[in-house]
């Protein structure tokens, strides 16, 4: 492990992906501003060797610190990394049992995007889904493994959404 932290490139990008789990490459290539060849040699390295990790969503592979992160937590921390799926996410756990109309209402945004976003949140388990007559409504399927996740790595995501649902988690919590 010594000779795979030796250089100082691939002790930044080492200390960028243990702050920022789940990023992608251009994520962490802004991140550690190193050119792109440089970046992938110290990444692929270190994957070879164990330290760090890798998830693929849709052909983009997301980065992680392999000791740091559960391997169940990885797919959940990828789609948490997106702005809209957290949203959503956030806002079903805060408002439980919504509609679709309810989100869109919420979010303002296209009917397709709004499906996109909540298939790629039901695939991963995050959110379940049940009709009631001709209404689809939503609710987190596991709430206290969520909110886990999301306060454990909200430093990670830098959203003041989320900063406040985390009070808001643990005050109700307490």
């Amino acid at each position: 492990m010594e000779e795979a932290l030796e250089l100082e490139n691939r002790r930044m990008i080492f200390r960028y992906i243990s702050r920022y789990p789940g990023s992608y490459f251009r994520e962490i290539q802004k991140g550690v501003d190193l050119a792109t060849g440089v970046l992938e040699y110290h990444l692929n390295y270190r994957v070879k060797k164990g330290l760090l990790s890798t998830e693929t969503e849709r052909k983009r592979k997301r980065y992680y610190v392999s000791e740091e992160i559960p391997h169940p937590d990885k797919r959940t921390i990828g789609l948490m990394r997106q702005k809209m799926p957290r949203r959503i996410t956030i806002h079903a756990m805060l408002n439980p049992d919504c509609s679709f109309q309810d989100l869109r209402k919420e979010f303002e945004i296209a009917k397709s995007t709004l499906s996109f976003h909540l298939k790629k949140l039901e695939d991963a388990g995050i959110l379940v889904s049940y009709l009631e007559g001709r209404k689809k409504f939503y609710k987190v399927a596991d709430p206290e493994e969520t909110a886990r996740i999301l306060i454990s790595y909200k430093s990670s995501f830098l959203d003041a959404v989320l900063d406040s649902f985390a009070e808001v988690w643990l005050e109700v919590g307490k």
